[in-house]
């Protein structure tokens, strides 16, 4: 949790010649009029869901995100001991009474059309969120403007305090303001990001085929890394059985998002496909509607929190990949308290619903259906709800859906079961923007406690790192008391790959569950 960057350059990248072709994924065949992929120089990404946009204002979906982090670059980013470190720039230092950044950036900086980055392109890009308050500009709540000192200093001034904010840049992509204004058309250059990049990413945007994706090496990139592939296919593959037979077949390299346990589990044992089991800050939750409905009562809460067999869904669901939940953040994270583990008790949950006056209680759990491990968990919630009274119905929904649904208190589901990512590791980044009352969109179940936005405050503007934790931990006793949500465990993330074709990365802190460009190819004798 330092507060002041340095440029990392032991993270360095490679310029590999660029590779000048992107083509189609099926078998070849006289019909068809597109080059070849130089497989061996390459890796096939596959991923689930659509990729609507890749704007990276919109990089608050996994699969903008993942695309957008091989274009672009942030000012800062989190090494492995959860510490800031310089990215884009080469120091970044919060003021002492945190209402301001100034940022010294990197001076061998070229966007893809070889323009150097300068301040302007870091104040354009804040302005830009700022201005269009979409998807990561949620990240910089309370940003007021960037006063530009020369072509490599800035500095970035506050509306209000804000000891996460230097942290949040992590998350925040600078364009080439030159590119995207002169591609502004009357949406701030939303359409045209559509479909083009402005980044100085250790990838560029290379031709697109079908519905894949193609990113290829930056031949100009400044940091060289042995190994990095020529080009990454972003290929969509929706379903978790497709992604199983085409990795099978040596179509795809890894699958990232959409492969259940089950059948991660099964190809490791073949041995042409192993699975990482990558760690991310990643925790299954359930969120209530703490405002509403029954769920309004922490009684209530609590008593649906003892019903759940916590250890059977994490060894038969999730086949033990994970550990059972002790508070609001996942396992991994800083600054966490030393809070019991979550339990059943299914007498301790019927006593409370009756002292609730709750009993014959009906209840409503909205859940992902293409997540096949929600619609497993959601079933057993359901089950061992009957238990104790209580009729539990389960609704689909998507997760764009459920994100808008979020904008107001009477449309937040009355239950949400999902699985949540710390978005970068500081515990502000979850309990800032998750449980203060006033953060509305991002605060999932519409939690108010005057108590917590007290801590929560006070939090803000400490940057002493020690007493700041104290601060986080006393918050998170605290939600757990209330049960504010529903915490079932932390959970390492199936990412079946080919061993033969890819080193695999460790899990990334800040893109979920691991950063494309970090990938590298197996040195082939």
């Amino acid at each position: 949790m330092e507060t002041t960057v340095k440029t990392n350059f032991q993270n360095a990248y490679s310029p590999l010649a660029r590779l000048v072709a992107c083509a189609c994924l099926v078998l070849a065949t006289a019909a068809s009029a597109q080059p070849r992929l130089d497989r061996a120089n390459s890796v096939i990404f596959a991923n689930g869901g659509v990729v609507a946009t890749l704007d990276p204002m919109r990089s608050d979906y996994a699969q903008t995100n993942f695309i957008a982090s091989t274009l672009y670059e942030t000012l800062v980013t989190y090494d492995a001991n959860a510490n800031v470190v310089g990215r884009l720039a080469e120091s970044a230092r919060l003021a002492p009474d945190a209402m301001s950044i100034a940022v010294k950036l990197r001076p061998d900086v070229l966007f893809h059309d070889g323009g150097r980055l300068s301040a302007r392109d870091v104040a354009y890009t804040l302005d830009r969120l700022k201005r269009l308050g979409l998807g990561v500009a949620s990240q910089i709540d309370g940003y007021d403007k960037t006063v530009v000192h020369d072509d490599l200093s800035l500095t970035i001034r506050l509306a209000k305090p804000s000891t996460i904010f230097l942290g949040a840049l992590s998350k925040i992509y600078i364009v080439n303001a030159r590119l995207v204004t002169a591609n502004a058309g009357t949406d701030e250059g939303q359409t045209w990001l559509q479909s083009h990049a402005a980044g100085s990413g250790p990838y560029e945007l290379g031709a697109p085929f079908g519905a894949s994706t193609v990113v290829t090496l930056f031949a100009k990139y400044r940091e060289p890394a042995a190994g990095r592939p020529g080009a990454i296919v972003f290929r969509r593959i929706d379903e978790g059985a497709t992604q199983r037979d085409e990795l099978r077949a040596g179509n795809v390299d890894l699958a990232v998002l959409g492969m259940g346990y089950r059948d991660a589990d099964l190809m490791d044992k073949e041995g042409r496909v192993k699975d990482a089991r990558l760690k991310p800050a990643l925790q299954t939750n359930i969120f209530f509607n703490t405002r509403t409905g029954p769920t309004a009562d922490a009684r209530v809460r609590k008593a649906i929190r003892l019903a759940y067999d916590y250890e059977g869904g994490l060894s038969r669901i999730r086949l033990g990949n994970g550990t059972l939940a002790n508070g609001p953040l996942p396992v991994g994270m800083p600054c966490r308290p030393d809070l019991p583990q979550v339990r059943r008790d299914l007498t301790e949950a019927k006593r409370l619903l009756k002292e609730a006056g709750q009993e014959n209680m009906q209840l409503t759990m909205r859940f992902q259906p293409t997540v096949e491990v929600q619609r497993l968990e959601a079933t057993l919630l359901q089950s061992n709800l009957a238990e104790i009274g209580v009729t539990l119905k389960l609704e689909p929904i998507s997760f764009a859906a459920y994100l808008a649904s979020t904008a107001k208190v009477e449309t937040i589901p009355q239950m949400m079961l999902l699985d949540d990512f710390a978005q970068y590791p500081d515990p502000g980044a979850v309990l800032l923007r998750g449980y203060k009352s006033t953060a509305v969109g991002t605060n999932r179940g519409a939690y108010a406690n005057p108590a917590v936005d007290k801590l929560l405050d006070q939090a803000l503007t400490t940057t002493n790192d020690a007493q700041r934790c104290e601060l986080y931990k006393r918050v998170q006793t605290m939600l757990e008391q209330d049960s504010a949500l529903m915490p079932l465990y932390s959970v390492g993330r199936p990412v079946p790959y080919r061993p033969q074709q890819i080193v695999l990365p460790q899990a990334s802190p800040v893109v979920f569950p691991l950063a494309p460009a970090d990938l590298r190819l197996v040195r082939k004798p």
